[in-house]
């Protein structure tokens, strides 16, 4: 059975494949067009991002897109294909070889690498979706990798420096990264960052979900809380993922956002 005979859902509260395949189309057709209308000069100007330019930026959403297609074939196969050859250090070495390649080849690679990945996606059988792979940093299924590459793609646009910022985030994407993302952050707090026992609150008010978070864990946001952090989603998500606080309230304590380490 091909692909585009199916429409399951993956599990409770997952999303159907073929939505979040559907959304992560959306982004990546916005940011080709993004790309697009780079000349030479924006393409080499800083992107927002410390010693990236944009050009390192866009020939690192492609490797990425290449590095899916690559993976899904091995698994395919049944092999483990890597995600960058030569690990991070080949990662490394693939953006810097590629930036130094005319403007009009990197502002085509989006679209080149898209277009394949998303061929791919199409036309895999049923099964391969829940086949496994291994990242630079985890293992994940096919499926997985569908949200994946959406994360890349929604972040990244917004570092290009350009329009497109954490506020043109689609609400669909903060919903389904926001929560994820907090779940993940007592281990990134850096030490003297929050004394045992203290606990922050960080509250969604666009859709008035609430957090507690503290040193060792996430929890439902009801209760006493030392420190509240506020604000729109999209804002609490910029900051979790080191793309600053974009106007976050803090209301106690020192007045200060807790030290979080850089997000990967």
């Amino acid at each position: 059975m091909e692909f585009n005979d199916v429409l399951r859902g993956i599990g409770d509260g997952v999303t159907p494949i073929e939505i979040q395949l559907e959304r992560v189309r959306d982004s990546s057709a916005h940011l080709v067009t993004t790309v697009a209308a780079l000349d030479e000069f924006a393409l080499r100007a800083p992107s927002l991002l410390p010693g990236w330019s944009r050009a390192h930026v866009v020939v690192h959403l492609s490797r990425n897109a290449d590095a899916q297609l690559r993976m899904i074939e091995a698994a395919l196969r049944g092999e483990r294909g890597e995600q960058y050859p030569g690990g991070e250090k080949g990662r490394a070495r693939e953006i810097e070889e590629g930036v130094t390649a005319d403007a009009e080849a990197v502002i085509a690679g989006p679209r080149s690498s898209v277009s394949a990945l998303e061929r791919r996606w199409t036309t895999l059988p049923e099964h391969a979706w829940e086949l496994g792979t291994v990242t630079l940093r985890s293992r994940r299924t096919v499926r997985e990798g569908i949200t994946a590459r959406w994360r890349e793609v929604e972040i990244h646009h917004a570092d290009l420096a350009g329009d497109y910022t954490p506020a043109n985030w689609p609400m669909e994407f903060v919903e389904e990264f926001l929560g994820r993302t907090i779940s993940k952050l007592p281990p990134r707090l850096l030490p003297g960052a929050a004394e045992t026992g203290f606990r922050w609150r960080l509250v969604d008010r666009d859709t008035t979900h609430s957090w507690l978070v503290d040193t060792e864990a996430v929890g439902a946001g009801a209760g006493a809380a030392d420190v509240e952090v506020s604000g729109s989603g999209w804002q609490l998500l910029a900051w979790l993922c080191g793309r600053g606080d974009h106007g976050l309230k803090v209301a106690g304590g020192s007045g200060r956002l807790p030290e979080i380490s850089v997000y990967g």
